[in-house]
């Protein structure tokens, strides 16, 4: 609940002028009854027409100050919560910013959208429930059962009493069908999980005739989902039931006992009456409270999901005394992998061990290897969206755990091993890494990128649309437009994490010329496992299960690294029994 306290804390003026306006409201509500009684003694009684128009007036302004005081509150109790959810959506999404690989995938993509959108909604709705519905209830019946007893103590026994049983029912409901609550959000989790993977793969499944398959699982996501709610809704089915049989019984007794001290003189009609709508408006208070405090349950799993979340320890932090990258000519290699060793926690094997090369500044270096050799995992902890286990990563000489995230990736440009855009227009797409980047700039890296000639087909060019995950381009067009988005940002080093494998041939050729005639001189860093890729590489780093088995140029390798000539003779470079 530290993130309830926070942020009350950080809104208090806010949310006591909820409060004020819910309290003054409670006194418009209760104030109406007792001037029911006065008509009723006072002016009716004694037939006194001018009694009966003041008394009138009164509850007329009564009414409408308890309205008003209503509509205030309620446009408070909505900015309350829709306050929190902006506030806890931001912390939420700046949280994730410093997720390591591993905490994103540990918690998954959909049980993430699901705690930042329905967790949150469920959240603010009973935020305004609890303000509006659940706060006043208390207050009313306090003030109710004081003004009943100050009338007659005997008459205050009976809406006690009801109030009692019912919070006694109440209770008992609530502790049965808290734990079934507490279930439903990770349920709603599977639908999330389950509907990404049907949207996103619904050709994949159209392909293998999986229909049957996929709508048997997604019902019985479905399914699981609705069985909770039933559950939970048939436990809380019986508050509504109770209370109304609570309101008869409470007014039957209260005319009852009440009519008999009216008749021996102790009370008069118009105290009964009051009683009566001060009895009646507390239990429908409270029934109504009792019927929000069903989604209470839920809204504290929620809390509890996101405080998880915000919890979470950091595993890539920022050195208190970060030191600052200064471009120097002293370093003749830029990045220095000093026997680099990463494995992920209690597994058995690292993904990379001992890994030591330089890679040096206006040079091309590569990285190949077969799948799950631990490619992919250098260019991550480059990036340090990992931290190395044992070793030290050096970016001109500096250890790159002493240098702010920020700064380290603001001198990398990467082009990931899936390429991914986001939604938007192409231009949104190339400026995001370097939104000063000018007409000539897109077009230059556009060039490089072998991608002038598709956008010369654009009716739109770079204004044009692109889907979510740029689902309406092709697999080789979305690689060419992640390397565009990479080569316009100014930085010292390009990584290219497997960035070509859904390129054609002749584009790969094509886009390696360009890449060797307009950058020359910039430092490159190229990820792959076509060897046609990384020919004309200076040097060439062979990765076999984590280690380095090899290294040299293209031809070095060939004449003596059995690992790097069996892939030569997979790809078809050499002759399958050729001697090299």
């Amino acid at each position: 609940m530290k993130i309830i306290q926070f942020f009350i804390k950080k809104n208090m003026t806010l949310i006591l002028a909820t409060v004020l306006c819910l309290c003054l409201q409670i006194i418009g509500t209760l104030g109406v009854p007792l001037l029911v009684a006065q008509l009723i003694d006072v002016g009716i009684a004694s037939g006194n027409e001018q009694s009966i128009k003041i008394i009138g007036l009164k509850m007329l302004a009564m009414a409408l100050f308890g309205a008003l005081s209503a509509i205030a509150g309620s446009y408070l109790s909505a900015k309350v919560a829709a306050k929190f959810g902006l506030e806890t959506r931001e912390m939420f999404f700046d949280k994730l910013q410093t997720f390591s690989i591993k905490d994103a995938d540990n918690f998954g993509t959909g049980s993430l959208l699901t705690r930042m959108t329905n967790d949150v909604d469920n959240i603010q709705q009973m935020i305004v429930l609890f303000l509006q519905l659940i706060l006043p209830a208390p207050i009313i019946a306090v003030f109710s059962l004081y003004m009943t007893f100050t009338y007659s103590a005997t008459l205050a026994l009976v809406p006690l009493i009801a109030i009692a049983t019912f919070g006694l029912i109440v209770y008992i409901l609530m502790k049965k069908g808290t734990p079934l609550s507490l279930l439903i959000q990770p349920k709603m989790d599977k639908i999330i999980v389950t509907l990404r993977e049907f949207f996103t793969g619904i050709n994949m499944i159209r392909a293998f005739n999986n229909q049957d398959y996929e709508e048997e699982r997604t019902n019985k996501t479905f399914s699981d989902y609705a069985n909770g709610m039933i559950r939970v809704n048939s436990i809380f089915a019986f508050i509504t039931p109770v209370a109304f049989l609570l309101m008869g019984v409470v007014f039957s007794s209260i005319l009852w006992f009440g009519g008999n001290l009216v008749a021996v003189g102790i009370l008069q009609i118009g105290t009964v009456s009051a009683v009566v709508e001060y009895s009646l408006l507390t239990l429908a208070y409270l029934m109504i409270a009792a019927m929000v405090l069903v989604m209470l349950p839920r809204s504290l799993a929620s809390v509890k999901r996101i405080e998880e979340i915000l919890n979470t320890q950091d595993q890539i932090l920022d050195t208190d005394q970060p030191v600052l990258l200064e471009e120097t000519g002293s370093q003749d290699a830029l990045i220095d992998l000093n026997h680099v060793t990463f494995s992920y926690d209690q597994a058995d094997e690292p993904v990379l061990e001992n890994i030591h090369f330089i890679i040096p500044k206006g040079k091309t270096t590569a990285i190949v290897g077969g799948t799950g050799s631990g490619k992919s995992t250098i260019a991550k902890l480059l990036l340090r969206l990992s931290d190395v286990s044992e070793g030290a990563i050096l970016f001109d000489g500096v250890d790159i755990r002493n240098v702010t995230q920020e700064e380290l990736r603001s001198k990398i440009s990467y082009v990931p091993q899936k390429a991914f855009l986001f939604s938007g227009t192409i231009k949104s797409n190339l400026l995001m890494g370097y939104p000063e980047a000018t007409k000539a700039d897109m077009d230059r890296a556009s060039e490089i990128a072998q991608l002038a000639s598709y956008l010369a087909t654009l009716e739109d060019g770079y204004d044009s649309f692109v889907a979510q995950g740029g689902t309406n381009f092709s697999g080789g067009q979305r690689q060419r437009l992640c390397i565009a988005r990479a080569l316009i940002k100014p930085a010292d080093i390009y990584i290219f994490d497997d960035s070509f494998s859904a390129l054609d041939y002749q584009t790969d050729a094509a886009l390696r010329l360009a890449l060797k005639e307009e950058m020359a001189d910039k430092t490159l860093l190229i990820v792959a496992q076509r060897l046609s890729t990384i020919q004309q590489a200076d040097n060439i780093i062979v990765l076999d299960e984590g280690k380095i088995v090899g290294q040299g140029t293209h031809s070095q390798l060939l004449q003596n690294n059995k690992t790097y000539q069996e892939f030569a003779r997979s790809q078809g470079i050499i002759k399958e029994g050729a001697l090299v």
